[in-house]
């Protein structure tokens, strides 16, 4: 199975799972294509584990509607995972970053006073932007990479599950890119938050640039884990 190389990279970089184990249980959990009805969902646990990020700082509505504005785009794809009726985790992830983008660009426009209020009150979200805005997309293009690995985000109430989960989603996303044929995708990690920045490297991916508020990182889907 796929996840078994991702299993093995978190293995060897001491994290407290049974590689046999860990193995039988992800199999069990079954992850579902992101669909209109999830959105809502999704945008509360991002909010509630998030709050403290830039988006976080328009409200809980706001981020439902830049859900909706991701999804708005023919790129975007995604993966859920529900225990009984609860979501315990979701990745987001495009094939094409610019019309991703565009869409939720979209929703700023219309807020500009709004976020004009947020950046007096936290400049430092203001480099922030910059950065996600101009900087990012150079890397980008550099690296020659359209697909971009969007939002990921697993219930940590949940000791048990949210681990397994998260493993499950990377696995997801990496494989349907790879069943696109895509050979890359590329991400962007902010600082501030480590759990994050823990599973880029843990993950062993390549740090393609360092900037003041941001990592972003490269990850080849041609190349294994082990």
């Amino acid at each position: 199975m796929a996840h078994k190389n991702t299993v093995k990279v978190l293995m060897e970089n001491n994290t407290n799972f049974s590689t046999p184990r860990v193995s039988q249980l992800i199999n069990e959990i079954q992850i579902v294509p992101v669909q209109a009805s999830h959105i809502e969902d999704i945008a509360r646990l991002h909010f509630k584990l998030l709050s403290w990020s830039f988006n976080g700082q328009f409200g809980l509505e706001h981020m439902i509607e830049i859900y909706r504005a991701l999804f708005n785009s023919q790129y975007t794809f995604g993966y859920v995972y529900y225990n009984n009726t609860k979501l315990v985790g979701f990745v987001t992830a495009t094939t094409n970053y610019e019309d991703t983008r565009r869409h939720v660009v979209a929703v700023y426009k219309k807020k500009l006073f709004q976020t004009l209020k947020i950046l007096l009150r936290n400049p430092a979200y203001l480099l922030s932007i910059i950065e996600s805005k101009l900087i990012v997309p150079i890397v980008f293009r550099y690296f020659g990479v359209k697909s971009e690995w969007l939002t990921f985000v697993t219930d940590t109430s949940n000791i048990a599950l949210s681990p397994l989960v998260a493993l499950r989603m990377i696995d997801g996303v990496r494989d349907h890119f790879r069943d696109l044929g895509i050979k890359s995708y590329m991400a962007q990690g902010v600082k501030n938050n480590p759990r994050a920045i823990r599973m880029y490297n843990k993950l062993k991916w390549r740090l393609a640039a360092r900037l003041p508020i941001h990592n972003i990182y490269f990850y080849s889907t041609e190349k294994t884990h082990v």
